[in-house]
């Protein structure tokens, strides 16, 4: 199978790398000619598909299958178009992106549903969080203590927001592909945030509870019914003394997760989106969240001497990024070092039967990288309280 992916940034980086362990022939689309997956496929178009559509309708035309790894919104509305003149399939539900991409929409969709939320502002007290409302994963997320700190939050905002109680508590995660609404659920991972509230790592393994995982599995089936939702939507909450809360939905293929969920158990979203964009067939089983692996996942970044932790966001716009198996002990590697080994980002992923073994294994992947790079410090920030 040939599968073109339009956009080669995170979500295109995790499209590539799974289309790629499927076995597809992986194709990308991007007008950014130094796009951080392009060094990944097996062949690349620079191409706008917006001011190239002669071209881009030709091109499309060769693939089986078109997976949009862009949040650019005309750009989603134009392929759909153009795959349904082309007779392709593209893998996204156009419906329920639009209402995933606001969080506005979104939290009116959860209410109607009756999908537990955090508590809104002014019902809530401080600390709060300031969430633009069109913006994904940590973008312009802000913790707000005072109403002094409130007051000038909003005054530099531009378009709207949500603001609601910040919570304590793991975060977690979960992705299900469905069909009208009826779907599928994955393996819940767990995640840990740097210190602007962006995904660093991300764990399968650690236990949650049967009641935890069941109550989140059940929120997962009733937003995709409530979305109708035809495909794949990731969903992440905070686990609270109160219960399951839910933070944001995206209805796309996410980034990070659903490597460390292949690696865990098996299990590629990409195949299985290709089978139900191509061949109609959702899994036969509910649930899809048998866990083989403890898996760690996490970025890095080296510079100045420094190994420090970070949120993905410092992937984007990386150069040169190579992929590399059982180096300094990391089961997969994907870093620009050679490249640029002053000054280099690198995401790596650890396998293990337990847990324990894994972090004991993570452990020795940053042992031998400071090793390897005389690194002065080691740093691991988290969120800021």
């Amino acid at each position: 199978m040939r599968i073109g992916i339009v956009g080669g940034q995170l979500q295109g980086l995790e499209a590539v790398y799974l289309g790629r362990q499927a076995g597809f022939e992986v194709e990308l689309i991007d007008k950014d000619p130094l796009a951080p997956a392009k060094s990944m496929v097996d062949e690349f178009h620079h191409l706008d598909l917006l001011n190239g559509e002669d071209a881009a309708g030709t091109l499309l035309r060769r693939f089986d299958l078109i997976l949009p790894a862009t949040e650019n919104y005309q750009t989603l509305t134009w392929l759909q178009e153009t795959a349904r003149q082309c007779h392709i399939p593209l893998a996204l539900d156009l419906s329920a992106y639009a209402i995933s991409s606001s969080k506005i929409l979104s939290n009116q969709t959860f209410e109607r549903a009756g999908i537990p939320l955090p508590e809104p502002w002014p019902e809530c007290g401080f600390p709060v969080v300031v969430k633009p409302s069109n913006l994904s994963g940590s973008s312009g997320v802000m913790k707000i203590n005072t109403h002094a700190q409130l007051r000038e939050a909003l005054a530099n905002l531009h378009g709207e927001s949500v603001i609601q109680e910040y919570l304590d508590g793991p975060s977690y995660s979960l992705e299900v592909l469905a069909h009208k609404g009826t779907c599928v659920c994955f393996q819940i991972t767990l995640l840990e945030f740097d210190a602007g509230y962006d995904c660093k790592r991300v764990l399968a393994g650690p236990k949650i509870g049967n009641d935890v995982a069941e109550a989140f599995y059940d929120i997962g089936e009733r937003i995709a019914s409530a979305l109708h939702l035809s495909g794949i939507m990731d969903i992440e909450v905070i686990h609270t003394y109160d219960g399951l809360k839910v933070l944001e939905i995206d209805a796309r293929l996410p980034s990070q997760t659903p490597s460390v969920i292949y690696h865990s158990s098996g299990v590629n979203m990409i195949k299985l989106l290709a089978e139900y964009w191509v061949e109609g067939k959702l899994p036969a089983y509910r649930r899809l969240t048998d866990e083989r692996r403890a898996v760690i996942y996490e970025h890095l970044s080296f510079k100045s001497n420094v190994l420090e932790t970070g949120g993905e966001h410092i992937l984007k716009g990386a150069q040169g990024l190579q992929l590399y198996q059982d180096i300094f002990s990391a089961n997969v590697l994907l870093s620009n070092f050679e490249r640029s080994p002053g000054d280099w980002v690198a995401t790596h992923i650890i396998e293990s039967e337990t847990e324990a073994q894994a972090w004991k294994s993570r452990n020795r992947v940053v042992k031998e990288i400071q090793e390897e790079f005389k690194c002065q410090a080691f740093f691991d920030p988290g969120p800021i309280n």
